[in-house]
């Protein structure tokens, strides 16, 4: 079987060569392909055109003139200097180059050029250092700066040298990228196609092609994503096993009779989707998001409790002391007069009461446990753990 275009080294390209290829192994860039996916972080909007007249100091423009003076002369340190002034028709802006001469054999007296870059004020004249330079028709009134892709570097490998090797890529290979995403799901989530996306990305047409390429690649991030999350949630189910908590009518109505308010729609879905899920012999892995303030705890006291009415313990693991003591108050309220052991553990708590905490959730005697990562320590042994609840306004480490 031939081997495919897009494996063909980058050091094989137009521009590139051994020592440059080098340059872009620092990237990961090996191959064609690995340059098709070295994206741009942002787009260059080179499109408005002014004259000098209309320029600012600091801020990235596109300014067209006619060329009007070329000099090329030798300063200290042995460098050299190149400038060339242009004439806009209502001032004059001079660029110059350090030790790049060869930008003044791109242009000649009276040819219509444009000039990118940020103008500085000196002198009471205006002035660009290492603009990017344009020859245009002087007929053409609409000629502009382009929109540009600005790609992460690395030394040896300039903006304008990546520009123009993945510009080649695209032309060449891009063809020879298979699309994974079939043509009716593209009009289904309105994405446009993969060839249609990379040229996009690195040769924009317009700002709406561009931002139509990054739709497509973000839908494909987000799909590959969301696949690697189904795929392991089914080898989760698959594999891990778990004791089967019901829920009868009589333990929803003990249940229920601890919360002292009606439980909203919303609340109501959730519990239903909890209680199928514990239902079945499989470890649960779900999210409960809401709003602050929507009773997300409410929900998971519930499901605590139904946890230890099947005969198993829970625990609510809280990102801060003061949270954990919030949950805990919470719970206290909910749960006055109940038979359900309950223990607060933190890293508050004094060497004995630790000790003993440990020890009654150890033996079982403790049922519904509620504190921070100090319920995760090696330690900290559970008699039989139903349900985990983790507070996840924090990223544990």
């Amino acid at each position: 079987m031939d081997e495919s275009p897009l494996l063909t080294q980058v050091r094989f390209l137009a521009g590139v060569g051994p020592v440059r290829a080098e340059s872009l192994e620092r990237l990961e860039i090996e191959t064609v392909e690995d340059l098709l996916w070295h994206l741009p972080r942002d787009l260059v909007d080179l499109t408005e055109v002014r004259r000098v007249g209309e320029l600012e100091p600091d801020i990235l423009q596109t300014v067209r003139g006619e060329v009007v003076e070329l000099a090329d002369r030798r300063i200290s340190g042995g460098r050299r200097m190149a400038a060339i002034v242009i004439d806009s028709g209502d001032g004059f802006l001079k660029a110059t180059w350090f030790n790049q001469n060869w930008v003044l054999g791109r242009v000649q007296h009276g040819d219509a050029v444009l000039f990118s870059g940020k103008p500085k004020r000196r002198a009471g004249r205006w002035e660009m250092t290492h603009p990017r330079i344009q020859t245009i028709d002087a007929d053409d009134l609409d000629a502009h700066g382009g929109l540009l892709p600005k790609y992460p570097l690395t030394d040896g490998v300039t903006m304008e040298v990546m520009r123009r090797i993945t510009r080649d890529a695209v032309e060449r290979f891009v063809e020879h990228i298979d699309d994974p995403i079939p043509g009716a799901w593209q009009q289904r989530f309105n994405v446009v196609g993969l060839h249609q996306a990379l040229h996009g990305v690195h040769r924009p047409g317009s700002v709406d092609d561009y931002l139509a390429a990054r739709r497509r690649l973000i839908f494909d991030d987000l799909l590959e994503f969301l696949l690697g999350l189904a795929l392991r949630r089914r080898a989760w189910r698959q594999s891990g096993r778990a004791p089967s908590l019901p829920v009868s009518a009589k333990i929803d109505s003990r249940i229920r009779r601890r919360i002292p308010f009606d439980l909203t729609a919303g609340q109501e879905r959730a519990v239903e989707e909890i209680v199928t899920d514990m239902s079945e012999d499989h470890a649960m892995h779900r999210l409960l998001q809401a709003d602050v303030g929507a009773g997300k705890t409410a929900v998971a006291v519930y499901a605590m409790l139904v946890a230890i009415a099947a005969g198993h313990q829970a625990v609510l693991m809280a990102p801060t002391e003061l949270l954990a003591r919030q949950h805990w108050q919470t719970i206290e309220e909910l749960l006055e007069g109940s038979r359900v052991e309950r223990a607060l553990l933190t890293g508050q708590l004094t060497a004995a009461d630790r000790r003993d905490t440990i020890r009654r959730i150890a033996s079982g005697e403790v049922q519904l446990v509620v504190g921070t990562h100090a319920v995760i320590q090696q330690d900290v042994q559970f008699d039989s753990l139903g349900l985990a609840v983790i507070d996840e306004q924090h990223k544990f480490g």
